[in-house]
């Protein structure tokens, strides 16, 4: 390498003069990262973006295409489809909503924006709610299922969703796009991006809002009027990427979210329980590019809050008064290196430091009797994970990870993954392998909140918790035919899950929390992909799931065993394009919402349509039903989905 001197101290100075307090010899320019991401590429696998053909783990990519063509408002739509993910939503726009991956818990699946973890501390059992998040600056949502805590830590037991944002570049081009519908829908957004000299932008703004159905079916109403229990949600976001100078990037990404929704957390109706969330996100990092970029580090820090506010007031049907107030704070700081040790050969290390806050305070009075939930904690992590990711040729690759987590008040936890794989380019055939561990830490809820009820008592944390744990194995095979135009897959996996963790009752008739017997989960995986013309494509999915547990509680309840998705786009011109989409889910064991019992209720199973036409080059108009055959169906029970909805809208691009 001749590399005259000069340069070699700018390099060094530029490494010196950066939070990444690292020198660099022979340093090469840093190359700016496109603005989308390829879509043969897969970012949440590994530290560092790899091919797809080279991820043993399985995945589903959501493009920023699909996002379009199925005209996906929410996070909640788009996972609909997604194989080995069931999702529940306590009825429809806003309501609390929980995902459970390859028959885990709700609490055990991370969430992650643009990398970074956005789970809310103070939420009870730590689970993410999927209930307010748009996709208006979306460029694509990865879904990477099994243990993958040797990458992430906690809570990575069946899968990581990454949420990937946009990034603006070019000529700046502006949207407002504005639609309405059915149960007073009215939905409007503003997005922006482009360059601005060296620095690319996308801010977006956007407004959801409707009047909502009534959540409660007419059974649990014991004749009480109808009543519609409505949504509003603000989000607005910026996103900036930069070249500092020619081995040094940066970006940071920033997104406010106010939401409020109407409750009906008692029966048979509540008419003035409102929920609001006020969510705030904010990440940003630094990378480099040294050594003729076989050096590749990355300083980054994250903020995530969550503020959630609970107000009732006495009805005729209730005369509870409550006004409690929930915020869990997050701050990450990470530290990634990734080094080329040979062409075909990636050693990742790095170190992680994490801290965590949670608060509860309010007063409810029930009919005269007041209570004042009060509750603070806050904790530190810290972890250290080195990951190596070697291709040999085009036919053999593999990735090996392992992390060291030292969560405050718990026993160190060890995690690894083994992933390796072939493929046979004379056949377009895929082979994968994964072996992993995973673990979650409790909830600070659940070890240390407090909760009263109208009965006297209260649910009160247990923080004698031990973390839960988790081993699972997976195995796939992936077969293109006719020139890839058919893609046939099918992967089995199984998992081991300990000391999961429920609710319980005590004598007192107070409840808290306790680590349950292992379980066990086990199924397959099944998709055929087609284009069955230049302008027609039609994608199947299939999921058997299967629990494995010698008594069933309400924790391991609403995982289906079967689930059936069917969806299909038609662009019968340049301009036209055509969407149909259906899912089937058959009966599973749910909770009676009104005594708590296990039962099995009846399955659903719903077609959504969506069409879009391009007037003209900055006019796009757009409609959309959802829930064609007005099935009337609860995800949860007692809490029913909506009917039939229409919706048209206009976009104007400028």
């Amino acid at each position: 390498m001749n590399v005259s001197s000069n340069k070699t101290r700018r390099a060094l100075a530029a490494a010196l003069a950066t939070p990444l307090g690292l020198a660099a010899f022979s340093a090469a320019p840093a190359t700016a990262d496109t603005a989308t991401i390829a879509p043969d590429m897969i970012v949440t696998a590994s530290p560092e973006p790899l091919p797809t053909r080279e991820v043993a783990s399985s995945y589903t990519i959501i493009t920023a295409a699909e996002i379009k063509a199925h005209q996906y408002r929410s996070i909640t739509e788009a996972l609909n489809g997604v194989p080995g993910l069931h999702l529940v939503q306590q009825g429809g726009e806003g309501k609390v909503t929980s995902v459970f991956s390859r028959g885990s818990n709700s609490n055990q699946t991370l969430v992650l924006i643009n990398g970074q973890n956005v789970t809310d501390p103070s939420a009870p059992t730590g689970a993410f709610n999927f209930a307010d998040l748009t996709l208006d600056n979306v460029e694509r949502i990865e879904v990477v299922r099994g243990p993958q805590s040797a990458l992430y830590g906690s809570q990575a037991m069946g899968a990581v969703i990454n949420i990937i944002t946009k990034r603006g570049h070019g000529a700046p081009k502006s949207t407002l796009r504005v639609e309405a519908g059915t149960l007073g829908t009215l939905n409007t957004s503003l997005t922006s991006g482009g360059s601005l000299g060296k620095t690319d932008y996308f801010v977006s703004l956007s407004r959801q809002a409707n009047d909502g159905n009534d959540v409660t079916p007419a059974r649990y109403r014991f004749g009480a009027a109808k009543e519609k229990d409505p949504y509003e949600n603000v989000t607005g976001s910026l996103r900036l990427d930069t070249a500092l100078n020619e081995y040094l990037t940066a970006s940071a990404f920033a997104q406010i979210v106010d939401a409020r929704t109407a409750l009906d957390t008692e029966l048979p109706e509540n008419l003035y329980n409102e929920a609001t969330t006020h969510e705030f996100y904010f990440n940003s990092e630094v990378s480099g590019r040294f050594l003729d970029d076989a050096w590749r580090p990355k300083l980054s820090f994250a903020f995530a809050q969550t503020n959630r506010k609970d107000t009732d007031r006495p009805d005729i049907y209730s005369v509870t008064m409550d006004d409690t107030n929930n915020r869990g704070n997050r701050i990450t700081a990470k530290l990634d290196n990734t080094l080329d040790l040979a062409d075909w050969n990636s050693l990742s290390f790095g170190g992680q430091f994490t801290r965590d806050e949670f608060s509860v305070n309010g007063r409810t009075d029930f009919g005269g009797f007041v209570q004042t939930p009060d509750a603070s904690k806050s904790e530190t992590a810290t972890a250290f994970y080195i990951s190596d990711h070697a291709s040999w040729g085009e036919r053999w690759f593999a990735t090996a990870s392992g992390r060291f987590d030292s969560p405050a008040d718990f026993e160190n936890a060890a995690t690894f993954t083994i992933a390796p794989g072939y493929y046979h380019p004379e056949t377009d055939t895929r082979l994968t392998v994964s072996y992993g561990t995973a673990f979650k830490v409790p909830s600070l809820f659940q070890r240390y909140g407090y909760t009263p009820n109208n009965f006297g008592s209260a649910f009160f944390g247990n923080p004698n918790l031990k973390p839960e744990r988790s081993r699972g194995w997976e195995a796939g095979i992936d077969q293109g035919l006719f020139d890839s135009r058919l893609r046939l897959g099918t992967t089995w996996f199984a998992s081991k899950i300990s000391d999961a963790i429920s609710t319980y009752f005590l004598p007192s008739f107070d409840s808290t929390t306790r680590n349950e017997p292992s379980f066990r989960t086990h199924g397959l995986e099944s998709y055929a992909q087609a284009e069955l013309t230049n302008t027609l494509s039609l994608r199947l999915d299939y999921t058997f799931t299967v629990v494995d547990a010698d008594v069933i509680n309400s924790s391991l309840t609403r995982r289906p065993r079967h689930q059936t998705n069917v969806s299909t786009v038609w662009r019968p011109d340049a301009l036209t394009n055509l969407s149909a989409e259906m899912q089937y889910v058959v009966p599973y064991l749910d909770i009676k919402r009104d005594t708590g019992a296990i039962f099995k209720p009846g399955g659903y199973a719903v077609f959504n349509l969506a069409a879009s036409r391009q007037i003209t080059e900055s006019i796009e108009i757009t409609a959309k039903i959802k829930n064609l055959f007005d099935k009337r169906y609860e995800p949860a029970d007692g809490f029913e989905a909506p009917g039939i909805e229409a919706l048209a809208g206009i976009a104007i691009s400028f």
